[in-house]
């Protein structure tokens, strides 16, 4: 699990990381923290977490930190107001004790936690991380980071990575048996994140899962040997098959589909393909980088690469620059019509 300026996210990502109902004795996990901001504290409260987690007594010293600071779990108390109430439900409900699997606050086999700066200074707002002129260069960086992490952690008795944004809000805690189950080397579900009622409540969030085409292929090679395509925006048309715009929330969770580039929100991949040489592109590769160029690289090595596109995982809601306009906006339509 790579971070950086992540101290906000970690009750929700410790949270999760106990709800996962794979054997923890069985887990090693293995935290990367790297170019956060001056003053930030991710690094101070992620050791505070790791020590509490292996000690048992995590879960006491959340609820306490979250009654105290009169917070609810997950995304803020703001933007609730204008989130659908459904969604908001279900986060209750998953960080609701009464629905914590029996072995919730069992210690992980180990926890490590190693610190290396890359040379990361992309702001990490909604706007900054997503604007298409950054792409390139913030994805060969994360490159760097999770090639580090893979070096440092993996181990020969490993036999599965799994990759883990901190960000995540709601996620199965069958997750790794879940994608595991399937013959691919490979696997990843589908990451959508919620919206605002004024935006349509949901929208499919990680784009990276997708299958090729000939459209794209041919863009390729229009570009020069270092440009990277960055998939879903209006720069790169690629008309590919996105597994997030293939989600019937009423379809079949174990319905797989097979991919070129894959998303690094959530995966699961077989130990085995880093050890032969599969990577993260921290260069151009194929034009492509990261995650994407991650699901390229394992496709041409022979290995399996799927996805599903009706299991969802839901990301946390980051506002745009706009989405907080707009609800700057309707605070004070509110405070006009109370007066």
């Amino acid at each position: 699990m790579p971070l950086r300026n992540a101290e906000h996210v970690l009750p929700i990502a410790f949270h999760n990381l106990m709800n996962l109902t794979y054997d923890h004795s069985l887990i090693d996990i293995a935290f990367l923290v790297s170019d956060c901001s001056k003053g930030d504290k991710t690094l101070d409260t992620l050791f505070e977490y790791c020590v509490a987690l292996q000690n048992g007594t995590l879960l006491d010293r959340l609820e306490e930190k979250e009654q105290s600071s009169k917070q609810v779990k997950g995304t803020s108390d703001l933007y609730q107001l204008y989130m659908d109430t459904d969604y908001m439900n279900k986060v209750k409900e998953a960080y609701n004790p009464k629905n914590f699997h029996s072995e919730y606050r069992k210690p992980f086999r180990s926890v490590s936690i190693f610190k290396k700066d890359f040379g990361q200074i992309i702001g990490q707002g909604f706007s900054d991380r997503h604007a298409v002129k950054v792409q390139g260069i913030r994805r060969k960086l994360m490159s760097r980071a999770r090639n580090w992490l893979t070096s440092m952690a993996l181990r020969p008795y490993h036999s599965w990575v799994y990759w883990r944004d901190v960000d995540v809000e709601i996620c199965p805690g069958s997750v790794i048996q879940d994608l595991m189950k399937h013959d691919y080397d490979v696997m990843v579900p589908n990451v959508w994140r919620p919206l605002p009622t004024f935006l349509g409540r949901e929208q499919p969030y990680d784009l990276n899962s997708w299958v090729e085409s000939d459209v794209a292929v041919e863009l390729a090679k229009t570009l020069e040997e270092d440009d990277v395509i960055v998939e879903g925006y209006a720069e790169y048309p690629t008309y590919r098959v996105h597994l997030a715009y293939l989600r019937d929330s009423n379809g079949n969770p174990d319905e797989v589909l097979d991919l070129d580039g894959v998303g690094g929100v959530s995966i699961l991949a077989r130990a085995q393909m880093f050890r032969q040489g599969v990577n993260f592109p921290a260069f151009t590769f194929l034009n492509h980088a990261e995650t994407e160029g991650f699901g390229k690289m394992a496709k041409m090595m022979g290995f399996r690469v799927g996805g599903l596109p009706h299991y969802t995982v839901w990301h946390i809601y980051e506002p745009s620059e706009d989405d907080l306009k707009q609800i700057a906006k309707l605070e004070r339509k509110k405070r006009r019509n109370r007066g």
